[in-house]
């Protein structure tokens, strides 16, 4: 879908600006009810009427009273155009303010009271002053209420009458030639006229009342489904791919004026905004659509300001209208998903209805969508934990191998090198005491509890009759390198403090073994490096190749006390 054009958007612009202009000048915050709004916009535009009119009349009647001469025989006209310009002003002071039922009563008593003098001094016809008040009384029944409508129509017949007993002569508008004649003429005419206002003014006050009414119900029934809909969403688990598609299910499920919805999301570079759920079957296939944050669009607008945005189909936001609505929809409310200062995403909603999402349904819209962003965020920190903590999990598995790779080797190298080592010993050691004769033997019988407790790595109890034999593994890191054996009396209990004790004693004692290996290693491979040495400084003190081949010959033959050594120079003779 193409952006709106440049000369679009610029007029869309000056239009925004101007209306925001007038709504500071003309504010009708104060005004809660459709009839309080409209009031309110009828004072102000019949104030301005009558002060663009009344500036321009007194412009041209001062003219044309200047080339006559005749300024001074004027003043009384121009104090009723003052006085007519200071209600005016007083309407829209008192009606900005709050006060629109005072505005327009100031208007239309100016509007009374002035027509009296004119009509009585002969500058108005009755006739056109009776049609002037008659306006007066409609303008009473629309604005303001029934009883000013009533005075409105008292005012308007004293004031003809007066002026017919003041004339002197029959109203220009009859034949009769008495003044009561506005038994028959005046008095119907406005009977009629101050009977119909009256009605409308009743009318309006009880539609009014009945709309009000309408409208908190309406209020209401929306608090209860954002806040029915508010509790499922915190029941609701935070796996946010089903919290994604339950949101825009339930408010479209929660709002009747509500036809689609759709759910935005900023990424974490915070570009675009990408299209994670929506009710529309259309718009399932545009799913990871991005848009861009602070592009034409609808949505790139909400996301880099923050605030929400109304697209209806009409004049109204023409620069958004085209790419902000779904094909069959009239008007779109699109939120931001705010958390604290940061805009996480937007919550497109759609309807069919161009009038729908009123203001205060844009109010509480908005204070829902605040709900929804803070369990969207504690769903996106849950997953990001969640992913963390799987990643913990695998590093850990993976530290966890390691060490057991690492562990194996080790044992591995410790068995092998505890091989190597008993290999090299002639005699292996092995000790039997006998505590009752004090005898210790250089030999040790293995036996099969021995064998069992080495091949195990566990430690083997035995009861016997003639003795109880307790049997333990000596290892060193999980390797194990001998086992040593406890006879004692049958019907000894051995408790878990001794049990410990001998496991501690058993664990010290591979210990001790491992050092003394690793320090005997140590010492040989000490004296292997001083015999290199010795051999290597030998043959570095022979002065030629023969004395060098004999030195190495004879130095090997005295470390490893060789009967015969042969070293024989020469390329190796090629077979043929």
């Amino acid at each position: 879908m193409s952006a709106p054009s440049t000369t679009q958007t610029q007029t869309a612009s000056a239009v925004t600006a101007w209306a925001a202009f007038l709504r500071r000048i003309f504010p009708l915050t104060h005004y809660t009810t459709p009839l309080g709004r409209r009031r309110a916009t009828g004072t102000y535009l019949i104030a301005g009427i009558l002060f663009l009119t009344l500036i321009l009349a007194a412009a041209i009647a001062f003219l044309l009273h200047l080339q006559e001469g005749t300024l001074l025989s004027a003043s009384g006209t121009i104090v009723r155009g003052l006085l007519l310009l200071g209600a005016a002003t007083s309407g829209v002071i008192l009606t900005s303010r709050g006060q629109q039922a005072w505005g327009a009563l100031t208007l239309l008593l100016a509007w009374l009271v002035l027509l009296l003098p004119s009509m009585m001094l002969g500058q108005f016809s009755v006739t056109l002053g009776f049609a002037a008040m008659l306006v007066g009384i409609s303008f009473a029944a629309l604005l303001i209420s029934e009883s000013a409508v009533y005075f409105s129509a008292v005012y308007t017949f004293a004031a003809v009458f007066l002026t017919i007993l003041s004339a002197g002569a029959p109203p220009t508008f009859t034949t009769l030639t008495q003044p009561f004649a506005l038994l028959y003429v005046v008095v119907p005419i406005l009977a009629l006229h101050g009977g119909i206002n009256a009605v409308i003014a009743r009318s309006l006050a009880t539609i009014s009342i009945e709309t009000k009414a309408q409208v908190e119900q309406h209020h209401v029934r929306l608090s209860a489904a954002s806040g029915a809909l508010a509790q499922q969403l915190l029941a609701a688990r935070l796996d946010l791919g089903a919290l994604l598609e339950r949101t825009v299910k339930l408010v479209r499920e929660s709002f009747a004026d509500v036809s689609e919805a759709q759910l935005f999301l900023v990424d974490k570079d915070r570009r675009n905004a990408t299209l994670v759920a929506t009710t529309s079957t259309f718009g399932r296939a545009g799913l990871g659509q991005k848009v861009g944050v602070g592009s034409l669009n609808v949505v790139g607008r909400v996301t880099i300001s923050g605030q929400s945005v109304l697209v209806r189909d009409s004049v109204d936001e023409q620069a958004y209208r085209r790419s902000g609505l779904l094909e069959g929809s009239r008007a779109g409310l699109v939120l931001p998903l705010r958390v604290g200062s940061d805009t996480i995403g937007a919550l497109d909603l759609q309807s069919t209805s161009p009038t729908a999402f009123a203001n205060e349904d844009v109010e509480l819209l908005e204070t829902l969508a605040a709900q929804i962003a803070v369990a969207i965020d504690n769903a996106l920190l849950f997953a990001d934990a969640h992913e963390k903590a799987a990643e913990n999990q695998r590093l850990y598995e993976q530290a966890n191998t390691s060490l057991q790779t690492i562990e194996r080797l080790n044992q591995e190298l410790m068995g092998g090198a505890w091989t190597e080592y008993l290999r090299g010993i002639t005699t292996l050691p092995a000790f039997t005491i006998d505590p009752k004769s004090g005898r210790v033997e250089d030999a040790a019988e293995r036996t099969p509890a021995m064998i069992e407790a080495g091949r195990r790595n566990q430690v083997i109890i035995r009861p016997g009759q003639s003795a109880k034999t307790i049997t333990l593994p000596i290892n060193v890191r999980g390797q194990v390198i001998g086992t040593m054996e406890f006879e004692l009396a049958p019907d000894y209990n051995v408790s878990s403090e001794q049990m410990t004790l001998l496991k501690q004693v058993v664990e010290r004692l591979g210990l001790a073994a491992e050092n003394m290996r690793l320090l005997e290693e140590a010492q040989r491979i000490a004296q292997r490096e001083a015999t290199v040495n010795e051999i290597t400084a030998r043959m570095q003190a022979a002065t030629n190749v023969e004395a060098v081949v004999a030195t190495a010959a004879q130095s090997l033959a005295d470390a490893f006390q060789a009967p015969r050594v042969a070293i024989r120079l020469g390329a190796p003779v090629k077979k043929t």
